[in-house]
């Protein structure tokens, strides 16, 4: 989730991919573009016409992007939505969740898959749809009266999923059998984004701080009772993302400030020392969540200020 405030919002209309050689939209034309990044002659590709995009998760060779709908992550409006594309960028459906008459999404963020469920975070609950149908088969709601933002969503294991709760500051598990929500971890406020490494012992998340004034990147140990938190490093920002890379190193998207600055998005050791920086187009605003795409070969990343994802090459 990005910083509230600084987010604008368009018309939602047909998915747009644009290379650093062509655009294709639903029609398939293609009108000459080119897309430079911040580093030498590296190019991007972006997809543009989503609406605060916040996420994206491949399945297959299906991508789906979740559309908070408007710039308030917190709406209850009834305005989100999830579209579907091909690995290649094209669109396949741009509002393919929630289908027409079916319960509506409100600011869909994270998003995991098991088997042919696809798991999104909406506010204060989390929802599943068939993969084939589309229709809703799960809901899971937080109960109590204390504000909740449930944003990021990783698999631990085929019946569980960990959950970060930005507003709380902590990560839940969502047992999907009895769809209950139990706290894992607390004290890492402004908790964004997810991932566990290849080990699946320790979940990392990274966190915009309280008030999305800055916070840090945390690693949770996921061993016997109590969990235990640190920080990694001395990693800093209004960090939203976090993947973790065949090597083991993590890759976390920064908003640095809630203006139009524009983003950064870094590698790192485990022990949060700086690999390097990715290339990003210049003036990308807004970096929410990451996802690589299999193979590590491209990052993925929801620009919610520019209702855009940049599909960046991975060094």
């Amino acid at each position: 989730m990005g910083v509230q405030g600084s987010l604008r919002r368009t018309v939602a209309g047909c998915g747009v991919l644009v290379l650093a050689g062509a655009a294709l939209g639903c029609n398939g034309a293609t009108v000459e573009k080119t897309v430079p990044t911040t580093m030498g002659s590296a190019e991007a590709k972006v997809l543009a016409g989503f609406v605060s995009p916040e996420s994206s998760l491949p399945v297959g060779d299906r991508w789906f992007v979740s559309n908070m709908g408007g710039p308030d992550p917190q709406a209850k409006d009834g305005n989100g939505f999830i579209s579907e594309l091909k690995s290649d960028g094209s669109v396949v459906n741009s509002k393919v969740v929630p289908r027409p008459g079916d319960p509506p999404l409100n600011a869909p963020k994270g998003m995991a898959t098991i088997d042919h469920t696809v798991f999104v975070a909406d506010i204060d609950r989390v929802v599943g749809f068939d993969l084939d149908t589309f229709a809703q088969v799960f809901e899971a709601t937080v109960e109590g009266d204390t504000p909740t933002l449930l944003n990021d969503i990783v698999v631990r294991d085929p019946g569980t999923l960990l959950v970060t709760d930005t507003a709380r500051g902590e990560v839940h598990t969502l047992d999907l059998a009895n769809r209950k929500f139990e706290t894992l971890a607390d004290g890492m406020p402004g908790a964004n984004g997810i991932a566990i490494d290849g080990s699946g012992g320790i979940a990392y998340v990274a966190a915009l701080g309280a008030q999305h004034q800055g916070g840090d990147l945390w690693a949770v140990e996921l061993g016997p009772a109590p969990v235990v938190i640190r920080k990694v490093g001395t990693v800093h920002g209004i960090l939203d993302g976090v993947q973790i890379l065949r090597d083991g190193n993590l890759v976390v998207s920064d908003w640095v400030s809630a203006d139009d600055s524009a983003g950064v998005i870094t590698v790192y050791k485990p022990d949060g020392t700086e690999v390097q920086r990715i290339p990003v187009p210049a003036g990308l605003r807004g970096p929410a969540d990451i996802q690589l795409a299999p193979g590590d070969k491209a990052l993925w990343v929801a620009s919610i200020p520019d209702d855009q994802v940049f599909v960046l090459a991975v060094p």
